[in-house]
């Protein structure tokens, strides 16, 4: 079956709204190069969430696969099959694969951002890299993409008390990924706590204590739930976390491990929200960028139909580096 994704001309794309700044064109690109499929393309596509059946329905058999942001995660659910762990728990997904023969024969929808997160705060924690043994990388995703906690090495952040800011298809992906890692508790900074049904109920399903909620707007209360938290995961759009970074006015706010802050966004690097953070002492903050970089290996694998292991996820980090 590689051999006839091998032949000339075959796409692929992600979809969003925005999308101008998208670096997937980048990382899916550099990883056709480096596996010499000199036939494929991966362009962004501007798309909302009322076009994207039209658009998909209008496919021809030459599409692979697409990749899909804000505000499609969802949109997408009605249009295919999810086929794995997270995209059926959650209704969510960031991945569509095609069959062979196009969309017409069919549309396989996998999440891939809940492995994504997971490694990258386990590269903050020194435990992953990009460069790692292939075969070591891949059952890590494997393992965070499966929801085997068992299965990880080992758990830098067992024990520890999560913040994640927003409540959107991310914020679902980050719980999941924080309860495989180990975590004791993840509380929510929402900027509309009155929408926030959907994670406590998120957070039953998965084991985890009910999240404590607090409004963005309520200042020394958002304040003392970020300053406590052990790692904070934010997954507002560009721009609407940065009132928050006023709020680290203290040092240290209790934290009982060296501060974790995983920042979706990747545009601008740092954020307002990272350069804040890392007054804490010892704290540490990750642009979104090493989370995009993890959950585009199994979708470059699922896309070309390649082992997990194949993927030359060294070779897209470099040119993530290097852009």
């Amino acid at each position: 079956m590689i051999a006839d994704m091998n032949g000339p001309d075959r796409r692929c794309a992600v979809l969003g709204d925005p999308i101008s700044h998208s670096l997937s064109p980048l990382l899916h690109r550099s990883a056709y190069a480096a596996l010499g499929l000199d036939g494929w393309r991966y362009d962004r596509v501007r798309m909302d969430a009322d076009g994207l059946a039209d658009f998909i329905h209008g496919l021809d058999p030459s599409w692979a696969g697409l990749s899909l942001t804000m505000p499609l995660k969802s949109a997408v659910g009605p249009l295919g099959d999810f086929r794995d762990c997270w995209s059926s728990t959650l209704g969510v997904a960031n991945t569509a694969v095609f069959a062979q023969g196009g969309p017409a024969r069919g549309l396989s929808l996998y999440n891939t951002d809940v492995e994504g997160i997971v490694a990258a705060l386990l590269e903050a924690a020194d435990r992953c890299r990009a460069d790692d043994d292939p075969d070591d990388l891949a059952a890590l995703l494997e393992a965070a993409g499966q929801g085997r906690q068992d299965r990880l090495p080992d758990q830098p952040y067992g024990g520890a008390r999560a913040l994640v800011i927003g409540n959107g298809n991310t914020a679902e992906s980050a719980f999941c990924a924080l309860k495989v890692l180990g975590v004791e508790r993840a509380d929510l900074l929402a900027r509309n706590p009155e929408h926030c049904g959907h994670m406590l109920d998120l957070s039953s399903r998965l084991g985890l204590p009910e999240p404590n909620v607090t409004a963005m707007n309520q200042a020394e209360a958002a304040e003392r739930a970020l300053t406590k938290a052990d790692i904070v995961v934010s997954t507002l759009p560009s721009g609407a976390a940065d009132p928050l970074a006023d709020l680290f006015k203290t040092a240290d706010g209790g934290s009982r491990m060296s501060p974790v802050l995983l920042d979706v966004v990747y545009d601008p690097r740092p954020t307002p929200l990272m350069k804040a953070f890392c007054r804490r002492p010892g704290a540490r903050a990750i642009s979104g960028e090493r989370m995009l970089l993890y959950q585009a290996v199994r979708q470059v694998a699922l896309m070309t139909d390649r082992p997990l292991a194949a993927v030359p996820v060294a070779a897209m980090d470099q040119a993530l580096r290097e852009a």
